[in-house]
């Protein structure tokens, strides 16, 4: 037999139809029956699988499961995570390192004692990967001659910042600017009530009460310049705050110990160092 009538054999074949008869088991009657063809059988049955090939494809591709199912982007989420990682560590530490410096000058200006630096944790890896350098670097020397120049300079006649001051009270100066006392700035008596006005532009860092101070407020300026208003009946602004020369930021008062009425102690500060107002403010 040819090749040729096998072929035609095999298509006839597949195009005699069969009957497929469902029957009640009890009665044996005929429920339902449909006649079918090898062919047709084929034909639907390949149909039907295209159909869910094709819909397969779109559900992996339009929706998320292709991540669920594929892991052909595993290496690069595993490399983003990584990354990811760090960059929250990173700013973990920034961050911590932040607070520290914030507690610390709350802690300097408050006059406390109290505060415990190991309350903060220090990476593990920091410790572990810390080799003390005790070599000269180049950049020592520049900043140690920019240091040395800096520091013969009177702090007081650093003219950056200090072109105009608004005066945060109008009143009489009871108690002068004296290093020698340790009285690092000047009291002015004034209304009781009366608005305390920031004497520069600037961001607030520390509001907060003391004992022997009272309420007090500091606000950071450009060029290192720190303005200190204290004895305050209440503080109008919070840490954070942007505060523009002549923005009211507390009421006068005559809260804490070291008061004998109402006034404000106000502190000028550059770069760590006592500056006294009145050289650059008329009460």
């Amino acid at each position: 037999m040819s090749w040729k009538k096998k072929i035609s054999d095999f298509f006839s074949r597949s195009r005699e139809k069969h009957k497929l008869t469902f029957i009640d088991d009890a009665t044996y009657r005929e429920k339902w029956s449909f006649s079918v063809s090898s062919m047709n059988l084929v034909s639907v049955l390949g149909l039907y699988t295209l159909l869910i090939f094709f819909g397969a494809l779109l559900l992996l591709k339009f929706t998320p499961l292709k991540r669920i199912i594929s892991d052909s982007n595993g290496f690069e989420n595993a490399t983003t995570l990584a990354e990811n990682t760090k960059k929250l560590d990173s700013l973990a530490e920034i961050t911590a390192s932040r607070q520290m410096y914030l507690d610390n000058l709350k802690t300097i200006l408050m006059d406390s004692v109290n505060f415990d630096s190991s309350s903060y944790q220090v990476s593990s890896n920091t410790l572990e990967n810390y080799q003390p350098k005790f070599s000269v670097d180049p950049a020592d020397s520049i900043l140690r001659n920019k240091v040395e120049s800096t520091s013969n300079e009177n702090p007081e006649q650093a003219s950056e910042s200090l072109e105009f001051f608004f005066a945060p009270v109008n009143g009489l100066v009871s108690r002068p600017f004296d290093k020698s006392k340790r009285h690092f700035g000047v009291d002015v008596v004034t209304e009781k009530g009366a608005p305390i006005k920031a004497c520069l532009d600037g961001s607030v860092i520390l509001t907060g009460w003391v004992q022997s101070e009272g309420n007090i407020i500091v606000v950071q300026h450009k060029s290192d310049l720190i303005s200190i208003y204290k004895h305050c009946s209440s503080i109008l602004k919070k840490q954070g705050d942007k505060v523009k020369a002549g923005d009211p930021i507390a009421i006068v008062g005559n809260s804490g110990e070291n008061t004998t009425g109402p006034h404000l102690h106000f502190e000028l500060w550059k770069r760590g160092t006592q500056i006294n107002p009145e050289n650059y403010i008329s009460f």
